[in-house]
């Protein structure tokens, strides 16, 4: 049985999509495949496993998000590859 997940106005499978963490100015720090975690809170306790830092996190306007893989490859992939807008006004 396949879990399927709608994103936008788009149903998948939650194994094609991605889970992302990202700071407030939306740069992407971690990535994981959809299927690793059911909730965004799950997906958050993987990228960061203190309370703590979670909390700090989220009130620094951290989010975790599920994503598809086209939005993944427009939002989190130059992140992670260190070629985003985000990157390169902070060494501005």
């Amino acid at each position: 049985m396949k879990l399927m997940v709608q994103i936008d106005d788009t149903v998948i499978p939650l194994s094609q999509c991605f889970w992302i963490r990202a700071d407030r100015t939306g740069c992407v720090f971690s990535s994981s495949h959809g299927d690793t975690a059911m909730t965004a809170a799950d997906a958050h306790k993987d990228f960061t496993p203190r309370q703590r830092d979670r909390d700090r996190e989220l009130k620094n306007g951290w989010t975790i998000r599920l994503v598809t893989r086209g939005q993944w490859d427009e939002q989190a992939k130059p992140c992670l590859m260190a070629t985003c807008e985000h990157r390169k006004q902070a060494a501005a």
